[in-house]
């Protein structure tokens, strides 16, 4: 029989035991297991689990991650580039709408190393023993390989203990095939007509046409003094000496007045500088033939009026051209404008019109030849407004791949051989460029070697001097070169042949040929050939925060602390103006924005954020904004959370087999808004636009180059259209026009015989294009790891404006007949009021009272195209995987052992409350019933009892 007393003794026993099991599996699991998941996820005391005993340490997996070199292991960037084709380029550069269609997308697959790296402290921890490893230190070699076909890729790269870069056989990997991505109605050899960026930067450089046109005659001081009284006019060797303080020449206005004024109607004794622009002198006919080397496009025609104000018509230009050509807008291949390319115009123009000033700055008692070979191999840059980099060199490298393509009767044309076809790297940097520029270095050969037969008979020719190569080679008599000197019947040569090198949009491309792995691309070779041929810009990243909890430095983990060299950048010169100016750089207030923000591969950890049961770490939902540098605007831009999708759909990453949710972050609507308090640029002169050009190309002015979303996406409304002309006093017009294929298979080329296949684009429809234009990075928010990111940005440009209410220098360019259609009711009429009476009315007399001005800088060959309207050019995506598929499997394992940990603590829950029940109801039931006996004990029947006699 059981007693009650043990019964309920049990009970306690079970109750007792049953709480310190649940105790001890609660804290185990619920608590403990939590807390240590939590910890590892947000990296303990050092603020990232991708830092605990990584970065810090010498076998730091983070730290392989980011220094891999063995390119078929290593993530790569998948990049496209659209860009857009002016359609109609005269009927624009005549004061017609721009016609622009959206042309491809053109796909590469860029590969990147770093090297030059170091480890250092970082700035940026408040330690007061601050780790030697805090601070990873590199520059960024790459490699691209053009989509364009099956292409198959090996790699030599090596990383030494050191963590140098070099190339061993020992470490020859192949990479998967990459298969062909182009549509096959595309080719990198489509040509796109758009602006010349490195023309407007040497526009800005000369202020405009005008002026830059006077400065290939005579010095700055002459052209200064235009119209200054007691100045005679430069005459003979005069023009473009330094040491004559004469005229360059007298304007038109008062050429005529003067000669009106005369008693017998003589003119002055000066040059009329409308002279310097008749389309058939050598000025205009030199600058139309090197402009059409170049792919400029035709803006004027036999018939037309010609630019010098005579009234005459053109015929045809000193070398035989019935067509004028314009630098302004040209036309190139996608590889030329992807890569670089050759230009002859600012080769021999950008040379000749900074020539006398560099002669002010040259040393002492230097030639002219001397000073031009300084000029012509990039030893006077520093003090030269428009950088012309070696181009006596750089024009030998462009002979060496293009003079096989080269004929006497037509000159050169074609292309030279693709990068794949070479194994040199001088000639891998140049494959398929347009070889049609070279033709002004070939024709230096007859020249030179016509000069050579004449001081051969007579070596003290009058008018001859003897050729020479700026790259002190003798080229010319061979294949050409850039001349440093040379006179050909008194025909100055200097400048002749030199070819510019136009950088490409993407980079220097030097994947060639692997001469060891037949119909292979040779990356490691290009990696290599980069970090011997370009610049080291290091840049470091912040990767080792001080121990600790709660250290903000924490959130910092992987933040960029300087790019390319410095912790801060310039982003914008404030003027107070809407658009930007020739002169902003030096009468502007500079705006510096530090380097901060996210590389885009590590963000600030969210660490566990779920409920016990789920098979996820975390919510998907961010901590925040995350600010991310964006080299392109240099600054940083906040992305914020895009939100949960239709039915709280969550965005994922996949590993092998599982997959976990993360974030998609997208750039904060602001990003490109003008706000008054912040003096960065944004948002000018309308929203969505980020000004960058102010330290963009080869000018020390800069050029008016923007960036945005693609389409202007989250821009003005203002931007798809651009008729208003108020800024320039004229009339609606000269607007953008903007068209899309409606079908990824169209080819740009049907437009103008199927326009129905093309969308306008206006902002209503970029509106319902968000998945595809904007940029995103997806966060896996528990660790702060960034998954993947597509970045996408677009690039626009337009003309310098040309005000000279408040550009003097514009003045130059005044036509008093009203031959022009701008600033008539503003600028121009109030110069002419403020002449004196006098003046006044000998002018009106003449009909020279309606004083007009170009609609821009481009004041001579194209004066009715209307500066500051927003042209876009290209726009592109950057599409990189950062996280590994192992690194989303460590996740997914953390989220399955928490789901199961939370199973078991269910079942152990469950155990828990029955044993619970079963306690508690042995001790209520004893406690609950009195009886004779225990409640539990068995009832017997009472036995008969028998007597028995004796």
């Amino acid at each position: 029989m059981v007693n009650s007393n043990v019964i309920r003794a049990g009970g306690l026993v079970i109750i007792a035991g049953t709480y310190i099991m649940y105790d001890r599996v609660y804290n185990t699991t619920a608590v403990n297991g939590a807390a240590t998941k939590n910890e590892v996820l947000l990296g303990g005391d050092r603020g990232s689990m991708y830092n605990v005993s990584e970065t810090c340490s010498e076998d730091s997996d983070t730290l392989a991650k980011l220094i891999n070199v063995n390119l078929a292991k290593k993530a790569v960037t998948d990049v496209q580039y659209s860009f857009y084709d002016i359609h109609n380029p005269k009927d624009y550069l005549k004061g017609g709408d721009a016609e622009v269609i959206e042309q491809g997308p053109y796909k590469l697959q860029k590969h990147t190393v770093a090297y030059d790296v170091a480890q250092t402290p970082s700035p940026n921890t408040d330690a007061s023993d601050p780790d030697p490893k805090g601070s990873l230190k590199y520059s960024t070699a790459n490699a691209y390989l053009v989509l364009d076909r099956d292409v198959v890729a090996t790699s030599n790269l090596k990383r030494n203990d050191d963590l140098t870069v070099t190339t061993s056989s020992d470490n020859k990997v192949t990479l998967p095939v990459v298969k062909k991505a182009l549509a096959d109605h595309l080719s990198m050899n489509d040509h796109v007509t758009n602006f010349s960026p490195d023309y407007i930067s040497f526009l800005g450089a000369m202020n405009d046409e005008v002026n830059m046109i006077l400065s290939l005659y005579c010095t700055s001081t002459q052209i200064a003094n235009i119209g200054v009284a007691g100045k005679a006019q430069c005459d003979g060797d005069e023009f473009g000496d330094i040491s004559a303080n004469c005229a360059c020449c007298m304007l038109d206005d008062q050429y005529e007045l003067e000669t009106s004024r005369s008693n017998d109607g003589s003119p002055p004794n000066y040059v009329n500088c409308n002279s310097l622009f008749d389309d058939e002198g050598p000025v205009i006919s030199t600058l139309s033939l090197l402009a059409s080397y170049d792919g400029g496009v035709s803006i004027k025609s036999a018939g037309e009026t010609k630019y010098d104000g005579s009234g005459n018509n053109f015929a045809s230009t000193l070398y035989g051209q019935t067509e004028i050509h314009t630098a302004l807008i040209q036309s190139h291949t996608v590889n030329d404008l992807m890569f670089g390319y050759p230009s002859a115009y600012l080769g021999r123009i950008a040379y000749q019109a900074q020539l006398s000033s560099a002669q002010e700055d040259a040393p002492l008692s230097s030639t002219r030849a001397e000073v031009s070979k300084l000029m012509l191999t990039g030893a006077m840059d520093d003090d030269l407004d428009f950088k012309l980099g070696d181009i006596a060199s750089y024009t030998s490298d462009v002979g060496k791949v293009c003079f096989s393509t080269c004929t006497d009767a037509a000159g050169c044309s074609g292309y030279a051989p693709a990068r794949h076809e070479f194994s040199e790297v001088d000639k891998i940097k140049l494959g398929g460029i347009d070889c049609k520029p070279f033709t002004a270095t070939f024709e230096t050969v007859a020249k030179c070697t016509a000069i050579n037969a004449a001081l051969t008979l007579n070596p003290n020719a009058p008018g001859y001097e003897a050729c020479g190569c700026a790259n002190g080679s003798n080229e010319w008599s061979t294949h050409g070169c850039c001349l440093s000197s040379g006179m050909d019947n008194g025909e100055d040569l200097s400048g002749s042949g030199c070819l510019y090198q136009v950088a490409g949009i993407v980079d220097p491309n030097y994947a060639g040929m692997d001469i060891t792995t037949a119909n292979a691309v040779d990356l490691g070779s290009a990696i290599e050939s980069w970090i011997d041929n370009q610049e080291s810009k290091v840049s470091s990243t912040f990767m080792c925060p001080a121990p600790g909890n709660g250290i903000l430095e924490h959130s910092l983990f992987g933040n960029v602390e300087s790019h390319e060299g410095s912790d801060s950048h310039v982003t914008y010169y404030h003027t107070g103006n809407d658009r930007m100016r020739q002169d902003d750089v030096t009468s502007g207030d500079v705006y510096l924005s530090m380097v901060s923000g996210s590389s885009g591969k590590y963000f600030k950890p969210k660490g566990l954020f779920t409920k016990v049961g789920a098979n996820q770490v975390t919510d998907g939902i961010p901590v925040g904004a995350h600010p991310v540098y964006i080299p392109e605007a240099n600054k940083p831009i906040d992305f914020v959370f895009e939100g949960f999708r239709t039915g709280f759909v969550r965005n994922k990453v996949c590993g092998t087999d599982t997959c976990v949710v993360s974030a998609r972050m997208r750039p904060n609507i602001t990003s490109f808004v003008h706000d008054e308090a912040v003096n960065d640029g944004a948002g000018m002169p309308y929203d969505g636009l980020q000004p960058v050009g102010h330290v963009k190309g080869p000018s020390t002015t800069g050029r008016p180059e923007y960036i945005h979303h693609p389409l202007y996406y989250n821009g003005d409304e203002i931007l798809y259209t651009q008729i208003d002309n108020t800024h320039v006093d004229k009339a609606d017009g000269n607007g953008l026009k903007i068209y899309r294929a409606l079908a990824a298979d169209t080819d740009p080329d049907n437009f103008d015989t199927s326009p129905e296949s093309f969308q306008l684009v206006d902002k209503a429809y970029v509106d319902t294009l968000t998945d595809e234009l904007h940029s995103h990075i997806d966060i896996e928010v528990a660790t702060g790891l960034g998954a993947r990111q597509r970045m996408r940005f677009g690039t626009s440009y337009s003309i310098w404006e040309c005000d000279p209410a408040i550009n003097d220098k514009c003045k130059r360019g005044l036509k008093s007949k009203g031959q022009h259609s701008c600033y008539k009711s503003t600028s121009g009429a109030d110069i002419f009021n403020a002449l004196d009476n006098a003046e006044k009315t000998d002018l009106q007399t003449l009909g020279r009272n309606v004083p007009s001005y170009a609609c821009s800088a481009a004041n001579v060959l194209t004066p009715e195209v209307v500066g500051g309207k927003i042209i876009p050019m290209y726009w592109s995506e950057e599409s990189t995987v950062h996280m590994k598929t192992e690194e989303i499997d460590r996740i997914a394992i953390m989220a399955n052992e928490y789901l199961a940990e939370a199973t078991n603590f269910t079942l152990i829950v469950c155990i828990c409350f029955f044993l619970s029940f079963l306690g508690f109801s042995m001790l209520l039931m004893c406690l609950c019933f009195e009886q004779k006996h225990s409640f539990f004990e068995s009832q017997k029947p009472a036995m008969p009892t028998t007597s028995t006699a004796k």
